[in-house]
């Protein structure tokens, strides 16, 4: 599972195996139509895909790369992760599920049920990735160096690592119990950087849904999307939150959760509009 990668300075760096797991079945509607995924937004035009990769290979040798879909997109995204993982010499086994919805609702069903739907394919640890989302070069260092790969844990960021200026956003708000374990996840939705002040902006932690994960979660995952769509019938408000299943885990006490920190800063793409702030972001 590890391996040693030497580097100019002569010091050998830990890589670790790992699976990927991108969630990329999402209609990209406020962004104007098209996978946020393929994103050129790198300083020589990679894509959002290209960035991650290039932010982990020093860190984690991906085993699997697995990537949920919609049917109109997924042949363009297969392509794309094809030509990085050919560029870079990656070898990893390339695989991918399509997220379906019913009839009656033209968007999926969440991110929790794009997890489950997934239960199939991932039978290993595994790294659960927005595919829209970049997360950090020292992020993916972190976690090949300081996580025992046989737990789950919730990467935590500094809400105001993950908050641009005037852009509203759904973070998962991490509540810690007196030993500092991970006791409650909330969903906050539609939230921006002038609702909050210094003092909170620095020290309360969320998710912006990075995850090491072990593979029985997905098949709880499964079962829980099967009752929530039973109990939700054709309601088309009714939407599966990642935080929100997560939560219940916890409070059942079906799953054990360590938050591992990360001072990295998150960077996304919502709107088109984002794409020039997130690329200075990124030449830094």
């Amino acid at each position: 599972m590890f391996k040693g990668l030497k580097i100019k300075s002569h010091i050998y760096v830990t890589m670790i195996e790992l699976n990927l797991l991108f969630m990329a079945a999402g209609l990209s509607s406020r962004f104007g139509g098209g996978p946020k995924i393929l994103c050129k937004v790198g300083p020589k035009n990679e894509t959002i895909f290209e960035m991650n990769i290039l932010h982990l290979k020093k860190y984690i040798s991906p085993k699997k790369i697995h990537l949920i879909c919609n049917a109109k997109t997924c042949d363009n995204i297969l392509k794309e992760v094809s030509r990085v993982c050919e560029k870079y010499k990656i070898v990893a086994e390339i695989s991918h599920n399509i997220q379906k919805s019913p009839p009656f609702r033209q968007k999926p069903w969440g991110t929790a049920d794009a997890l489950a739907s997934a239960h199939k394919y991932i039978d290993d640890t595994f790294i659960l990735l927005n595919s829209d989302d970049l997360y950090g070069e020292h992020t993916f260092e972190l976690i090949s160096t300081e996580c025992d790969v046989s737990k789950n844990y919730i990467i935590g960021f500094k809400l105001g690592n993950t908050l641009m200026n005037g852009h509203k956003a759904n973070r998962g708000f991490i509540s810690l119990d007196s030993s500092r374990r991970i006791n409650k996840i909330c969903e906050k939705l539609n939230i921006e950087r002038a609702y909050y002040n210094e003092d909170e902006l620095n020290k309360q932690y969320v998710s912006v849904n990075l995850l090491l994960l072990q593979p029985e979660i997905l098949e709880k995952m499964a079962i829980m999307m099967n009752t929530f769509k039973e109990d939700a019938g054709e309601d088309l408000s009714c939407e599966a939150m990642l935080p929100n299943f997560i939560n219940n885990l916890l409070n059942n006490k079906e799953l054990d959760l360590e938050l591992l920190i990360t001072d990295s800063k998150w960077c996304g793409v919502t709107f088109k509009e984002d794409i020039p702030m997130v690329k200075s972001i990124l030449i830094g």
